[in-house]
């Protein structure tokens, strides 16, 4: 499903997290979803899994990240 003419529209705040060499989502295509959407943050991960696993070093920096985003009232 293509929802890239819908992400200029959304209006609450987002976060998109994105491993940087994720084997089934290419890199670029959360940065280019990131930047369609308004105020969007992009925060690059390290890592290979399109389901980041806790095991995984940017565990803790998705974990601090979420929790930075949900912390700044943009539930």
């Amino acid at each position: 499903m293509d929802v890239e003419d819908l992400l200029p529209q959304v209006k609450v705040p987002t976060l998109v997290l994105h491993c940087r060499d994720e084997a089934v989502a290419p890199f670029e295509e959360g940065r280019l979803i990131a930047g369609l959407i308004p105020g969007a943050r992009f925060v690059p991960l390290e890592g290979r899994n399109h389901l980041l696993l806790e095991s995984e070093p940017a565990w803790a920096k998705f974990i601090t990240e979420v929790r930075r985003f949900l912390k700044t009232g943009n539930t």
